[in-house]
C-alpha cells in the first residue's frame, strides 16, 4: 500500500513538474527574459542602477519621471489622449528604424493600451542598466535638468536601486559614424555659426563592444567642437555622455554635469559637497 502511494505521488510530482516547465516556456515566449528591444530613432534615458535590482530600479525611476514629467509638461497627458483619438482610425504603419516607424509604433502602443504611458522600461540584457523610453513629446535633457535642479535643492531622495540617470536623445547603433552624427545632432546648438564660445567635456563608456575604441570615439566627436569650444574636464558647462552597450549607442547633452554629481541619484544626496543649492547652473539650453 506504501508502495503504490509513493508511486502515485512520484507521478503527481512528475505531472506537475511537467506543468510548472511548462509554463515557464510559456512565460518565456510572452515575456522573453532577453528581449533587446532598443532601436534606433528611439529616445528615452540610460539608467544605471544596484545589480539584481533592475525592474525595482525601473519601476522607481518611471515613477520618479512621471513625477517630474508631470510638473514641466502639465497637459502632456490630455495631449497624448487627444492624439490617440484623432489617431483611431489612421492606418497602421509597417515597423521599421526611421523616425516615422518609431512614431507610427508609439500610436500602435497607444491604441493596444487603454492607460497612457508616458515612459517604458526595455531590458538592456546587461546586469546593471536598463533603458527607458520616453514619449516623443518629451525631451530627455530638458526632463533630467529640471529633475536635478530640484532634487538639488529639496534633498528629497526617492529612489532606492537606481544610480545615474542620462538622457538619452539620440538613441543610435555602435558604429562610430552613426555616434558621429548623433553627437552632431545633440550638440547642434554648440555647433552653429553664431554659438558662442563655452567649455565643454566628453564622457564616453562602452559596455560589450570589442569593435569600437573610446579614444577613437573621442577623437571623432571633438573635433568639431574643437573649432570654437575649449576643453574643460574639471568644470565644463556643456557634457556630451555618450554611453555605448552592445550594438546601440545613447547621446544626450548636459549643462554642469559635475555640478550635478554626474546625474548619479545616489552621490547626489550622498556627497556632503553636494548639498550646497545648485542655483542657474541646470538652465536647459535653448533649442
Amino acid at each position: 500500500m506504501g508502495k503504490r502511494a509513493t508511486e502515485g505521488s512520484g507521478a503527481k510530482g512528475s505531472q506537475q513538474k511537467r506543468a510548472k516547465r511548462h509554463q515557464y516556456l510559456k512565460d518565456r515566449v510572452k515575456y522573453p527574459q532577453n528581449s533587446f528591444d532598443i532601436s534606433p530613432g528611439m529616445k528615452g534615458f540610460f539608467v544605471t542602477c544596484t545589480r539584481g535590482r533592475e525592474k525595482k530600479s525601473a519601476g522607481e525611476t518611471i515613477d520618479l519621471l512621471e513625477e517630474f514629467a508631470n510638473k514641466l509638461y502639465p497637459n502632456l497627458e490630455e495631449e497624448i489622449a487627444a492624439e490617440k483619438d484623432a489617431s483611431d482610425d489612421a492606418p497602421a504603419a509597417q515597423a521599421g528604424g526611421g523616425i516615422e516607424d518609431e512614431i507610427a509604433r508609439e500610436i500602435a502602443e497607444m491604441k493596444a493600451s487603454p492607460k497612457i504611458k508616458m515612459f517604458r522600461y526595455l531590458p538592456s540584457t546587461i546586469d546593471c542598466i536598463l533603458y527607458i523610453k520616453c514619449h516623443r513629446k518629451i525631451d530627455p535633457e530638458a526632463l533630467v535638468q529640471f529633475m536635478f535642479a530640484e532634487l538639488s535643492v529639496t534633498k528629497q531622495r526617492k529612489t532606492r536601486f537606481t544610480g545615474r540617470l542620462i538622457p538619452a536623445k539620440v538613441t543610435t547603433t555602435s558604429k562610430l559614424d552613426a555616434i558621429v552624427k548623433g553627437a552632431t545632432q545633440v550638440a547642434h546648438a554648440l555647433l552653429a555659426e553664431d554659438a558662442e564660445p563655452t567649455t565643454f567635456a566628453l564622457v564616453v563608456n562602452i559596455r560589450y563592444c570589442d569593435d569600437l575604441k573610446r579614444d577613437d570615439v573621442i577623437l571623432a566627436v571633438a573635433a568639431p567642437l574643437d573649432v570654437k569650444h575649449k576643453v574643460d574636464l574639471k568644470n565644463a558647462r556643456y557634457t556630451l555622455v555618450i554611453e555605448v552597450f552592445k550594438s546601440m549607442a545613447t547621446i544626450g547633452l548636459v549643462e554642469n554635469y559635475n555640478a550635478l554629481r554626474r546625474l548619479n541619484l545616489q552621490t547626489l544626496f550622498d556627497d556632503p559637497s553636494a548639498k550646497k543649492p545648485v542655483e542657474d547652473v541646470v538652465q536647459s539650453m535653448d533649442e
